[in-house]
């Protein structure tokens, strides 16, 4: 098996190559120790699982968007007999005050949830 180089295949690997290089010392330089968030910030990471020996499952609910189908999840829950925690941002709680005093009556957990936008130094 040969391997044929034409003029046209070289400058299209040259051209590759050369994107990728770019690409990489764009990125190296961007990023910088002041904009990395690291475990070792303020910021709080959340809980992807806990060491137990008890055979739990935790359920968490996002409400960013809409209300429609609270009722309908309450229901559920509470025919299950199961507790979650509902993460709502800021707008969901000024927009549905009434579905998140339901989510409260029931005896769920609410949290604040922060919209994360990344900005640039």
């Amino acid at each position: 098996m040969f391997i044929v180089f034409n003029k046209e295949k070289i400058n299209s690997y040259i051209i590759l190559l050369s994107t990728v290089v770019i690409l990489f010392g764009i990125a190296f330089s961007v990023t910088t120790k002041d904009t990395v968030e690291t475990a070792t910030s303020t910021k709080e990471l959340p809980i992807y699982n806990v060491a137990t020996e008890e055979k739990k499952v935790a359920f968490t609910m996002n409400c960013a968007w809409e209300a429609d189908d609270i009722d309908k999840i309450l229901e559920t829950l509470s025919k299950h007999n199961c507790k979650i925690t509902f993460f709502m941002v800021g707008d969901f709680v000024k927009k549905y005050p009434d579905a998140v005093k339901r989510v409260h009556e029931a005896g769920h957990e609410i949290r604040k949830s922060f919209r994360y936008t990344p900005t640039c130094k």
